[in-house]
């Protein structure tokens, strides 16, 4: 069932757990973590990158019905949202969370475009996220970690100025994969923001970041945790494994199971790491 993206993220700040955000490519991307999320009784955000989406509205629309055919918490979040086009199509898609990202401008402008967005979403019921630091890639992670780290103090000054719902924080992590060394997560700042910060926290950048990180993470405080590449090449390589595959011609159908089945098991066991595994609250009972 759709719902509002900060209610699965208080419900998960009140339980002490993370919920995980995949970014989907297609419909059997949506249906392989919506069937992870029904297996396990788990809440999900279906995360959605503009650049992976050629119509943000029909997109919406498709996961939207997806989703109310389940009987599990799902949102369905704009990932990345950095233009005003992708934000607006987000709104009439029936998205209900979307990331305002205007975390490369200064801080008052930032500040100032996310909460534009967020008097027009409040009154809709859409979550607003924003991101405050910037989170690296993993290409150039050495050199820019140390400079995109988020500023606790700044952070609480950036949540009270934009009114965010809720915030993407950077404590060492990175988007997509490490070429070097791996992640360095400061686990004593994302203690400082959760102190000093009222509203959910996201961790980008969970993958390749570590498991052991990421649950972590939830632990102290983390409620939303974005996740595609790792899952995403998961079931890549097991189609490039397959016999089959590229020596017969499978099909694109058949290709297509072996790879979003790759994707969807990796989707579970980034679920498990979270701890929303259990935690739907709109389950039936007898």
């Amino acid at each position: 069932m759709l719902v509002s993206m900060l209610e699965i993220m208080k419900k998960a700040k009140e339980g002490g757990y993370g919920v995980l955000a995949p970014n989907v490519f297609n419909e059997d991307s949506v249906r392989a973590c919506l069937e992870a999320a029904v297996e396990l009784d788990s809440p999900v955000i279906i995360d959605v990158l503009p650049g992976n989406h050629k119509d943000l509205v029909s997109f919406g629309r498709i996961v939207t019905q997806l989703a109310n055919e389940v009987r599990i918490p799902v949102a369905l979040n704009l990932d990345h949202g950095d233009t005003f086009e992708a934000c607006v199509k987000a709104i009439y898609g029936g998205f209900t969370g979307i990331m305002v990202d205007r975390s490369a401008l200064p801080f008052e402008e930032n500040a100032k475009e996310v909460a534009y967005f967020k008097r027009i979403c409040e009154p809709l019921g859409i979550t607003v996220e924003a991101e405050f630091g910037q989170i690296a890639d993993g290409c150039d992670y050495e050199e820019k970690r140390e400079e995109f780290l988020t500023d606790p103090e700044k952070a609480k000054a950036f949540v009270e100025a934009s009114g965010c719902d809720c915030l993407a924080v950077s404590i060492g992590e990175a988007h997509g994969e490490y070429t070097n060394k791996g992640p360095e997560i400061d686990f004593e700042r994302l203690a400082k923001i959760k102190e000093l910060v009222d509203v959910p926290l996201v961790f980008h950048g969970g993958s390749f970041s570590g498991f052991d990180n990421i649950a972590k993470c939830c632990q102290i405080g983390t409620q939303k945790v974005n996740m595609g590449t790792d899952a995403y090449n998961y079931g890549l390589q097991l189609l490039m494994e397959d016999g089959r595959y590229p020596e017969e011609n499978i099909g694109a159908r058949m290709a297509g199971d072996i790879m979003w089945a790759g994707y969807k098991e990796r989707v579970m066991d980034y679920m498990k790491v979270t701890g929303s595994v259990g935690k739907n609250w709109l389950k039936i009972t007898d």
